[in-house]
């Protein structure tokens, strides 16, 4: 009788943990989202940047600054990744 608690059990966490689990928006939505937003982040470090710094190195932070975006997305995809393997 134990034995069918611990099953039964044990199916309503793997329910709860595979529902936890899923992604709860698409990558092309992500993808959109981070796109935009490094693109608006960019535009505003540009504006801040580029009277006091000049075209060239106020272009540089901005274009910095939005690749910093993709690279934390990225990465973080990378980290899910890897966590979700142990």
């Amino acid at each position: 009788m134990a034995k069918k608690k611990e099953t039964k059990l044990s199916d309503d966490v793997s329910k709860i943990f595979d529902q936890t689990s899923s992604p709860w928006i698409t990558m092309k939505k992500a993808l959109w989202i981070i796109a935009s937003t490094s693109i608006m982040m960019a535009v505003l470090t540009g504006i801040q940047t580029i009277p006091v710094l000049g075209w060239l190195e106020g272009s540089m932070w901005s274009l910095l600054y939005g690749g910093l975006i993709w690279l934390i997305f990225f990465g973080m995809l990378w980290f899910n990744k890897k966590v979700k393997r142990l």
